[in-house]
């Protein structure tokens, strides 16, 4: 007996560049209007083609023919019926230029052919089996020898059933059908339901952020489908090459809009203040700046990019020279740091301190376990105090040296408009870096920031600095942030680069070096940080051609922030696992921890001895926490992350019900 294997067509060996089949009459809709060809408003248009294709496809128990749904168009909107074989000859045009194979299609069409007798594509379309042959054809999916069959020319379909009888009736008896296609209805249930054999490949349908991103289509002049369309194929892409699908999901569907979001709008700030030059800034800035290779490159590529080593660690440390607040702001470090790190925030070692004084939490057995709240404090006062105070200025001045040297060297001096692109978060840096700048004599620096938050004490420094925040803003929209409790872990977490900190500066061969903490932490490149990143830049290389200069002024915030939540707040339990395993790099030790925190009765034995009120890790990821931690933990951080997304709107409810009873009650 003979073997024929047969294809789906769309979204199983092609698909659209495009997230959903309705963009391509929205976009066809307006190629159209522009060329004149619409006696009616576009949305008119789509909406008259939409419906008639349902209702036709209803009726006649198969797909309508294109000819056939745009006669009933015609009739509807009262046109002459000789618009419709324009129209259907722009939507098979259109259709060229936006269908592509699936990538891996290629090669698993080829591998079935060698071991079958005959190959066949079997799709449900109004397109006539001479379009898609040709079309399938000379994307290389498919062979001259190959049939076509569809639904619009053989007049049954897969869904309500008779198309597959019609394929195996024009082989004849002696042949095995098997199908592999992407529907679990019309292909799985259909194929078996007529004596085939089936199987699913539901890789081309849209990841569940692809179908947020549609949602914001509208809003967004198509740009966010588009996005959709990039994110499949990339996301597809990434996994030929051994990207796990959780990993490739969220890198293509999550951090790939918020990078080219983000560029977008850096654009338009840059334009809006004469902006010719952005610096990027280590190590978030270096996947960002991938990006806008891209992105801006494709829109403004006068507007120069550059890449800048620098951390707040040689930065506000070199602006403590002449600056005692902040010198002793930095000195205090921050939660969870170790005698070890809060020393190295100066420049020190245990040994060099050990010299000078002697302090029970310099003892070998305490120096890398996290300070107490009186113990960072003890420590930092006796760092600001003789005889260790003149190392910590000896520390800061030479971070100045250092510092001005290397911004000198990269042109932060030579007047050329600027603005430093970041994450962002508190201001701290920003404001160590201006006071830098003008040290330097460098005109003053704009700071374009992905978002800021910080404490309620540093608002005033912010509102000093010229800083403008993307996507959140906590001093203006706080509740916000409720929605996506500790973002800047999430931002950092998705823009982390392999290189470590930059620490300090150093010549050598003529030239300023910044010094790093470790060249590649390795912990992230076996995680896989660059596949990851490698797919989010490749869906915004693939989306960069539909970009016009109207993109940069487009709001992709709520499809961002949609997207950017889900994952965060609701992952998957795939999600959790594979995600929770990043490697969180952090001021303390060990130095590189998973994101999600496995609870266990011994850390939060030990968080309480601390001092903490807190059972969970600062910074940690709590919702995947709580999928990769056992019972009671689980329960009780998924309550408290309710809690928290829920506490404004519980709060209401008092007001609420005195507002009910009030309006019940009679005159």
């Amino acid at each position: 007996m003979q073997e024929v294997r047969s294809f789906d067509v769309f979204d199983t060996v092609v698909t659209r560049r495009v997230g959903v089949p309705q963009a391509v009459i929205e976009l066809l809709a307006r190629r159209l209007e522009v060329d004149g060809e619409l006696a009616v408003p576009a949305p008119t248009f789509v909406a008259a083609r939409l419906r008639y294709e349902r209702q036709l496809t209803a009726n006649l128990q198969r797909h309508a023919t294109l000819r056939e749904i745009y006669d009933a168009v015609c009739d509807a909107l009262s046109l002459d019926r000789s618009c419709a074989e324009r129209w259907a000859e722009a939507e098979e045009r259109i259709e060229r230029e936006l269908v592509v194979p699936l990538p891996g299609a290629v090669e698993m069409v080829d591998a079935v052919r060698t071991s079958s007798d005959a190959l066949v594509f079997v799709s449900d379309t109004p397109h006539t089996e001479r379009f898609l042959s040709h079309l399938l054809n000379d994307l290389g999916v498919a062979r001259p020898a190959d049939r076509v069959f569809t639904s619009a020319d053989r007049r049954v379909s897969k869904t309500a059933g008779g198309l597959f009888r019609a394929v195996a009736e024009d082989f004849g008896a002696a042949h095995r059908f098997i199908h592999v296609g992407d529907n679990r209805r019309s292909d799985l249930a259909a194929a078996r339901i007529e004596g085939w054999s089936s199987s699913l490949a539901t890789g081309g349908r849209l990841s569940r952020y692809e179908q947020l991103l549609e949602r914001h289509a509208a809003e967004t002049d198509h740009l966010a489908s588009w996005l959709a369309g990039a994110s499949r194929l990339a996301r597809l892409e990434g996994q030929t090459r051994g990207v796990s699908t959780p990993i490739a999901q969220v890198a293509a569907g999550v951090l790939a809009p918020t990078l080219v979001g983000y560029a977008l709008w850096v654009l338009a700030q840059a334009r809006r203040l004469g902006v010719r030059r952005l610096y990027y800034v280590a190590r978030d800035g270096k996947v960002m700046l991938e990006a806008a290779r891209h992105v801006i490159g494709a829109l403004a590529p006068d507007i120069e990019l550059r890449y800048l080593y620098g951390s707040r660690q040689p930065w506000i440390l070199a602006a403590g020279a002449t600056c005692e607040d902040t010198l002793a702001a930095w000195v205090r470090g921050k939660p969870d740091a170790t005698a070890r790190t809060l020393l190295a925030r100066v420049d020190l070692t245990p040994q060099d301190v050990l010299g000078v004084v002697e302090l029970p939490v310099l003892c070998s057995d305490r120096v890398d376990v996290s300070l107490t709240e009186s113990e960072r404090e003890q420590l930092a006062l006796r760092l600001l105090d003789d005889p260790l105070r003149p190392l910590v200025r000896g520390a800061a001045e030479r971070a100045a040296r250092q510092s001005l040297a290397y911004l000198r060297q990269e042109g932060l001096a030579d007047g050329v408009p600027s603005a430093l692109v970041d994450a962002g978060w508190s201001g701290t840096t920003a404001a160590a870096f201006d006071r830098l700048v003008d040290q330097v004599g460098g005109a003053s620096v704009h700071h374009l920031m992905l978002g800021v938050l910080g404490p309620e004490s540093q608002t005033h420094l912010r509102e000093t600095l010229a800083l403008t925040p993307w996507l959140f803003n906590q001093d203006e929209q706080p509740g916000l942030l409720r929605e996506l409790p500790v973002a800047n872990t999430l931002i950092e977490m998705l823009c982390a680069d392999v290189s470590g900190r930059t620490l300090s500066y150093e010549s050598r061969d003529g030239r300023v070096h910044p010094v790093l903490a470790a060249e590649v932490n390795q912990p992230l490149v076996d995680w896989g940080v660059p596949a990851m990143q490698q797919v989010a830049v490749r869906a915004c290389e693939l989306v960069a051609p539909r970009l016009s200069q109207a993109s940069a002024h487009l709001d992709l915030r709520p499809a961002v922030w949609a997207v950017l939540r889900t994952f965060w707040t609701t992952p998957t339990d795939a999600e959790a696992h594979a995600w929770g395993s990043f490697p969180w790099e952090e001021e303390m030790w060990p130095p590189f921890v998973p994101v999600a925190h496995r609870m266990t009765a011994s850390d939060v034995i030990g968080q309480a001895a601390r001092g903490r009120r807190v059972i969970r890790r600062r910074r940690s990821w709590r919702a995947g926490s709580a999928l990769v931690s056992g019972e009671p933990w689980r329960t009780l951080l998924k309550a408290r992350d309710w809690h928290e997304r829920n506490r404004h709107r519980v709060a209401r409810i008092p007001r609420r019900l005195r507002l009910e009873l009030a309006a019940r009650r009679p005159r």
